[in-house]
């Protein structure tokens, strides 16, 4: 079994320091297993799937979880991540394709650019180079909900800290549970930035587990369907036309229960 560590000094997640960490534990067969989860959630579990840029967004998804890589400095209301995984993978030693080393901001300037130009070598290459490191993308995921757990408790009330507690004991107690909070957080967020707000609402990991009620038998279907109301809020309050996306959000959601963990 493999424990890994979250590093508080280091600013992965351009998150304030919180007071203390949280360590999630997964036997590397779980990992495995969880790095398959999420790239069949993400990706169908398609090596053509690990690059991505969706209709009617900004910026191309890239990698296992789909990390944003902003093409301009000016960036969107989203976490951009894609660049904090290039720094996560040197600093575990890996060396970086030269073109990919030297670029600060995404190199694909619009959808049909990247379309263009997605059989090429550039694109062609990076699914190959990130088909080569699933396991440091899933390490990465882990070390996400390391530091957003604690963050999530600091920036709640005494009201709400004692609700947040409550869930997170009981999704941490198996690894099913621990899964499903990895694949979210990963999907849609810590719900700590208040730039991800619609009409001042959330809809990350942190507006789940308030959400949910506060008494269940299964604690994965009141996760995936408190999941479900925030998520269907958010397309509520969307600036712009998000429905087409909720069928998906909600099948990835209520999947949750259905996970086995050998």
């Amino acid at each position: 079994m493999f424990r890994i560590i979250s590093f508080i000094g280091l600013l992965l997640f351009s998150l304030t320091a919180a007071s203390h960490s949280y360590s999630i534990a997964l036997t590397e067969k779980q990992a495995d297993a969880l790095g398959q989860l999420i790239w069949k959630n993400e990706g169908q579990q398609k090596l053509q799937h690990l690059t991505s840029w969706n209709r009617d967004e900004d910026f191309p998804s890239l990698g296992l979880g789909h990390f944003i890589w902003y093409p301009t400095e000016q960036k969107g209301p989203f976490k951009e991540q894609f660049p904090e995984l290039l720094a996560y993978f040197e600093k575990n030693g890996v060396t970086l394709p030269q073109w990919l080393a030297e670029t600060k901001l995404a190199p694909w300037k619009s959808r049909e650019q990247f379309y263009q130009e997605f059989d090429q070598e550039q694109l062609s290459g990076l699914r190959t180079f990130l088909s080569q490191h699933i396991e440091l993308q899933v390490k990465f995921i882990i070390l996400r909900l390391e530091a957003a757990i604690p963050h999530i408790i600091d920036s709640s009330t005494k009201a709400q800290k004692k609700i947040v507690n409550k869930h997170i004991k009981r999704m941490t107690a198996t690894p099913e549970g621990v899964f499903s909070l990895l694949d979210y957080v990963n999907f849609k967020g810590e719900g700590l930035s208040k730039k991800e707000r619609y009409q001042g609402q959330g809809w990350g990991l942190k507006q789940v587990l308030l959400n949910m009620p506060v008494e269940y038998d299964n604690v994965l279907y009141a996760f995936g369907l408190s999941a479900d109301e925030v998520l269907t809020r958010r397309v509520k309050n969307a600036p712009k036309k998000e429905f087409r996306w909720l069928k998906g959000w909600r099948a990835r959601v209520h999947s949750y229960q259905k996970i086995v963990v050998q």
